[in-house]
C-alpha cells in the first residue's frame, strides 16, 4: 500500500468490510480479501484460533519478568541519543522481549501516555499476538518488519492506532532477542516509521555484538574460521546458543538441532571428535566431524560439520535398512541390529539375542520369530536354589516340543544355572528339526565372565545396542510407544524440547523405563502436548548438563519442585527454599540446570 494509499478513504472502507470475518470461526475464514495483505489476514486467523475477542481485550500480566535484561540495558542509551526524533513525535516507542512482553516504554506525548496506560500497555505486561490479536508485535513471529495501520488491528479499541514493529536480531545467535515497536494515531501514520526503526535496531545489534560475552565471540570467530564454503553444513554450539549457515539451516528440524547438541557434548565428554554416522529426522544419514572449541584450559563449545553420506536418499527415505515388524528407530545402532536380522539365514534354528535388560531384546527376538504361533518361557522363573522350580522348567520345556508353536522364545537364559542350562540345552536337541529356538540374555557367549554351557549352542548372535546409544532414536520411540499406548484416543505429541531433555539421560532401564515414563506422562496430559515443563521434577533433575552427585540431585529435585510449585517465580521459590534468590540463581548454575528450555 503506497502513502497515497494510505490517506485513501477507499482503502479504509474495504479494509472495514472485510473485518466482518473476525467473528467467524476460523475455519470459515477461508477467501483473504484483496485489500488485506497476507500478514495481516494470517494474524486475524490465528488471533481467532487463539480465542481472542476482535471488540475488547487487556494485555496479561507477566510475573518475574526481567525487565533489565541485556537488551534492555542496551536499547536505553541507544533511545537516548535519538531522543530528539522521538520528542517531535506525538508516538510512543516500546521495547518487548522475544514473547511479546513489554521491558520499557518512552511516551513524550501525555495524551498518548494515558491511553496506553489504560489500554495496560506498559512495561510486564504481554501484547504477543495470543493477547491483543494483530499488533506491530507480529514481527516477532515473522522475524520481518511490519506496519499495522488502523482498521488492520484485530480488536476494535486499537482501529484508532498505527504500530510498527522491527524485530531485534542478536548478530552471534541470530535469534530474536525482542522487537522496537511505534505506536501512534492512525491520522498520524508515516511511511518514515518503519526506516527509523530499523535504524534503531541496527545500532543496537552493533552494540549487541560488541557485548557480546567472550564464549560467544570465540564461538563466532571459530564458526567463521570454519565456514569457508557455505556450501557443506556446518554448525557451531555451546550449552546456550547454536549458530549455523543456510546449508545446515536447511537440513536441520528443531529435533536435529537438539539432537546435535547432546551429540556435540557427549563427544567432549568423552574426548572423541568423530567421525560418527548420525541419522537425521528426515531420515537423512550424515557423517560429523568435531571439533572443541577452548578458552584456555577451559571448553568452551564445538564446530560440527556434517557431511551426507551417499547410501540416503535426499528426500529421507532409506534405502538399505531392513525394518523390523512393529519396530521403529533409524540410528545406526538400530540399523545394525536390522542389518543382522535381514543376514540371519532361514535354516538359522537357534539365535541368540544380546542387549541390555530393556532394551527391547524380546520384541527383537519376536520380529525374528515372524508371524508363526511363538511359546514364551522365562528363565527367571527357574530358581537354581529350589529344585522343585528347576524341574518345573525342564518339563515345560519338554511340554513346549510337543506342542504346535512353530518358535520357542527364551527370555534370560543367561539366568540359568550351568547344570540347569546343561539340563535344558539336552531338552532342546529333542525338540523337531525345523523349530525355531530364540534366546535373549545379558551377556554374549564370550562376554560372561562364568559361561554358560547354553550360550555357545546359538549358531547366530543378534545385538542390540541400550537406548543410550540410540539417541537418533528417541523421538520416534516416544511417538510409537504414545501411539501404542492411547489407541484411538485423542493424539498426544512430545515437543522437541522434552526430547532434548530426555536425551541427556542415560536411561540404565533403557526401552522399558522410557516406556514408563510414557504411560506417568500420557495419563496426566491433559492439553495434547508434552513439553520440557510437563516433564517430572526428578526427570528434569537428571537432565543437568553434567552428573550429579546424590546429594547434588536431591537438591535439582528440590530446586525445580520449588520452581514448579510456585510457577516459576525465582523469587518465590528462593524463599520456599529459605535461601536468597542470588543464591538460588548460584546453585541452578552450579548444577548444570537447564531452565532456559523449561516454562513452569
Amino acid at each position: 500500500m503506497t502513502p497515497r494509499a494510505l490517506a485513501t478513504g477507499d482503502w479504509i472502507r474495504a479494509v472495514e468490510r472485510a473485518r466482518s470475518v473476525l467473528d467467524e470461526a476460523p475455519q470459515r475464514m477461508v477467501e483473504r480479501p484483496a485489500a488485506v495483505s497476507p500478514v495481516v489476514y494470517e494474524s486475524w486467523r490465528r488471533s481467532r484460533m487463539h480465542g481472542v475477542s476482535p471488540h475488547r481485550v487487556r494485555p496479561a500480566v507477566v510475573d518475574d519478568l526481567d525487565l533489565n535484561s541485556q537488551v534492555a540495558l542496551v536499547v536505553e542509551p541507544v533511545v537516548a541519543r535519538n531522543g530528539a526524533a522521538l520528542d517531535q513525535a506525538s508516538c510512543a516507542l516500546s521495547l518487548t522481549d522475544h514473547e511479546g512482553c513489554v521491558l520499557r516504554r518512552w511516551v513524550p506525548d501525555p495524551e498518548l501516555a494515558k491511553r496506553m496506560d489504560e489500554e495496560g500497555i506498559r512495561p510486564g505486561f504481554s501484547v504477543a499476538e495470543m493477547h491483543l490479536g494483530t499488533t506491530s508485535a507480529i514481527s516477532l513471529l515473522s522475524n520481518k518488519p511490519v506496519l499495522i495501520r488502523g482498521p488492520e488491528h484485530f480488536v476494535d479499541q486499537f482501529r484508532d492506532m498505527t504500530c510498527a514493529g522491527v524485530p531485534i536480531v542478536h548478530p552471534v545467535t541470530r535469534r530474536t532477542v525482542g522487537s522496537l515497536d511505534l505506536t501512534c494515531r492512525f491520522a498520524d501514520t508515516s511511511p518514515l516509521v518503519l526506516p527509523w526503526l530499523m535504524e534503531l535496531a541496527a545500532q543496537i545489534q552493533k552494540i549487541l555484538l560488541t557485548k557480546a560475552s567472550r564464549r560467544e565471540r570465540l564461538l563466532l570467530d571459530a564458526y567463521l574460521a570454519h565456514n569457508r564454503d557455505s556450501r557443506h553444513p556446518l554448525v557451531a554450539l555451546d550449552q546456550k546458543t547454536i549458530i549455523t549457515n543456510a546449508a545446515a539451516a536447511r537440513l536441520l528440524g528443531g529435533l536435529d538441532q537438539a539432537m546435535l547438541w547432546e551429540h556435540a557434548a557427549q563427544s567432549l565428554r568423552a574426548h572423541s571428535s568423530g567421525p560418527r554416522s548420525v541419522v537425521l529426522s528426515n531420515g537423512t544419514r550424515v557423517r560429523i566431524v568435531t571439533w572443541p572449541l577452548t578458552d584456555g584450559p577451559d571448553l568452551a563449545g564445538a564446530v560440527l560439520m556434517l557431511k551426507k553420506e551417499p547410501e540416503y536418499q535426499q528426500v529421507g527415505r532409506q534405502v538399505d535398512v531392513p525394518a523390523l515388524p512393529g519396530l521403529v528407530g533409524r540410528s545406526p545402532a538400530w540399523r545394525a541390529t536390522c542389518r543382522e536380522v535381514a543376514r540371519l539365514s532361514e535354516d538359522a534354528e537357534r539365535v541368540l539375542v544380546v542387549g541390555e535388560q530393556g532394551s527391547g531384546r524380546t520384541a527383537v527376538a519376536r520380529a525374528i520369530a515372524g508371524p508363526g504361533e511363538i511359546r514364551l518361557a522365562d528363565a527367571a522363573d527357574a530358581d537354581a536354589r529350589n529344585a522343585g522350580d528347576g524341574q518345573r522348567w525342564l518339563r515345560g520345556i519338554e511340554a513346549d516340543a510337543a506342542g504346535s508353536a512353530e518358535t520357542l522364545i527364551i527370555r534370560n537364559v543367561d539366568l540359568l544355572s550351568p547344570a540347569l542350562a546343561a539340563a535344558t540345552d539336552a531338552a532342546l536337541r529333542r525338540w523337531p528339526r525345523g523349530r525355531r529356538i530364540i534366546a535373549t540374555s545379558a551377556t554374549g557367549p564370550m562376554d560372561s565372565a562364568s559361561p554358560s554351557p547354553i550360550l555357545d549352542t546359538f549358531s547366530e548372535v543378534v545385538e542390540v545396542a541400550p537406548l543410550r546409544h540410540r539417541q537418533e532414536d528417541l523421538a520416534l520411540l516416544l511417538a510409537a510407544l504414545t501411539s501404542r499406548l492411547i489407541g484411538d484416543g485423542p493424539a498426544v505429541r512430545w515437543m522437541p524440547d522434552a526430547v532434548q531433555a530426555l536425551s541427556r539421560l542415560e536411561w540404565p532401564g533403557n526401552v522399558a523405563s522410557l516406556e514408563a515414563l510414557v504411560k506417568r506422562m500420557v495419563s496426566r496430559c491433559s492439553g495434547g502436548y508434552i513439553g520440557a515443563a510437563n516433564l517430572p521434577a526428578d526427570i528434569v533433575a537428571h537432565t543437568s548438563w553434567r552428573r550429579l552427585g546424590g546429594l547434588e540431585q536431591a537438591e535439582a529435585r528440590m530446586i525445580v519442585q520449588a520452581l514448579r510449585e510456585t510457577g516459576g517465580n525465582k523469587q518465590r521459590a528462593a524463599e520456599v527454599l529459605g535461601i536468597a534468590r542470588s543464591t538460588l540463581y548460584r546453585k541452578v548454575r552450579s548444577l548444570g540446570l537447564d531452565l532456559s528450555s523449561t516454562a513452569y
